[in-house]
């Protein structure tokens, strides 16, 4: 066993660690490991026909128990206005999660997603991350992911800023479909195809990745940082 592994899942909104990692993490319990999500924006106040709140956190609780995932760490960041919150509080928050959970990788999204929410974690999570150089008890991290979420990673604009650049690929041939399922349990965030957040788009996605990476089903990632043993 290798429980002592840690993979934290640091995204903005609740539904984001599945949609970007639910079937890597399932694969990852499967082998004993632990995934931590930190959900920087817990209860989602913008979020158009979102549940009650107590609700919400059952939908939270559910999904995330369901694929073996530990009890989510849910801030109180605001929903939608992440940029009117200053970058340091940000870092020094996410620093505390790395400070108690202590991983081994850590997963977030890309930083020229189209959601601004989605910018201000990525950022903030990239400053976090090398805590490990200036405090000598944090276990040096191995590596560090951005994942691609449907309906976020795909709408980036084109500008001057690099765009998501898959380079790392998770076989989750056995997973896709408990990650489908973990899905369900958040109220109304799956839509109608062709939208990205519909079964058929979200299994033509990790088929596709599947293809890239030569296995049937995969969730793709784009390497920030790794450092070998």
């Amino acid at each position: 066993m290798t429980n002592n592994i840690i993979n934290l899942v640091v995204v903005s909104h609740p539904d984001d660690e599945i949609l970007g990692f639910g079937g890597t993490g399932s694969e990852l319990v499967v082998r004993g490991e632990k995934v931590q999500p930190i959900i920087m924006s817990g209860l989602v106040e913008a979020r158009n026909r979102r549940p009650d709140s107590s609700k919400l956190i059952e939908d939270i609780i559910k999904a995330n128990s369901f694929l073996g995932f530990e009890k989510p760490v849910l801030a109180n960041f605001p929903n939608l206005k992440m940029n009117t919150v200053p970058h340091i509080d940000l870092v020094k928050f996410i620093e505390e999660c790395i400070i108690k959970f202590n991983p081994k990788r850590i997963f977030t999204h890309h930083p020229n997603d189209l959601n601004d929410d989605h910018k201000q974690t990525s950022r903030a999570c990239a400053a976090s991350v090398r805590l490990f150089q200036r405090n000598k008890d944090i276990r040096p991290l191995e590596s560090f992911y951005y994942l691609e979420i449907p309906s976020s990673t795909d709408w980036y604009m084109p500008n001057s800023e690099f765009g998501f650049m898959p380079n790392t690929f998770f076989d989750v041939t056995n997973s896709i479909n408990n990650k489908i399922e973990a899905l369900s349990y958040y109220q109304d965030v799956m839509r109608s195809a062709p939208h990205p957040r519909s079964i058929q788009m979200i299994k033509g996605l990790a088929s596709y990745r599947g293809g890239q990476g030569n296995f049937k089903y995969a969730e793709a990632f784009q390497l920030a940082f790794r450092r070998d043993f």
